[in-house]
This record gives structure tokens, C-alpha cells and sequence, in this order.
């Protein structure tokens, strides 16, 4: 398991008593899921984005979705 962010124990179970996971309804998954059809529109399997690229068209977009649109930072480079 070195390396990986969770444990598959929480992965197939624990995460299922989160307010978070009990609060995500059907609608507000199919929203999301419509959402992500969008992000993904457009980009093939086999582009190649770059980073900042694949934060911008992808991760930025997928968090919006979530609501977490106002919790992010971007990077900045020194």
C-alpha cells in the first residue's frame, strides 16, 4: 500500500459514513456526472496536455463541479 493516498478499506467502506458521501443524492450525481461529460468533451484519449494545461481544462472545471470552485489556488511558478 506505500504510495497510495488511501486505504482500500476506507476506499470500499469507510468513505460510505462521510457527510459528504451520505449528502451526494442521485440528482446531484447525475448533475455532476453530465458535467464531467462536458470537461471531457473534446479531449482525446491520447492528447497531451500539459500540466497547467490538464489544471485548467480538467481539474479546475471537475472541482467547480463539486462546488469546490472557490477552494482552489492555482500554482505559481518562481
Amino acid at each position: 500500500m506505500q504510495g497510495l493516498l488511501f486505504i482500500q478499506d476506507f476506499l470500499l467502506r469507510g468513505i460510505c459514513e462521510t457527510p459528504p458521501f451520505r449528502d451526494f443524492s442521485a440528482e446531484r450525481f447525475a448533475r455532476f456526472h453530465a458535467a464531467l461529460q462536458e470537461v471531457f468533451q473534446g479531449i482525446a484519449a491520447a492528447s497531451a496536455l500539459n500540466e497547467a494545461q490538464t489544471e485548467e481544462q480538467i481539474i479546475d472545471k471537475t472541482l467547480a463541479a463539486l462546488g469546490w470552485d472557490s477552494h482552489s489556488l492555482p500554482q505559481v511558478n518562481m
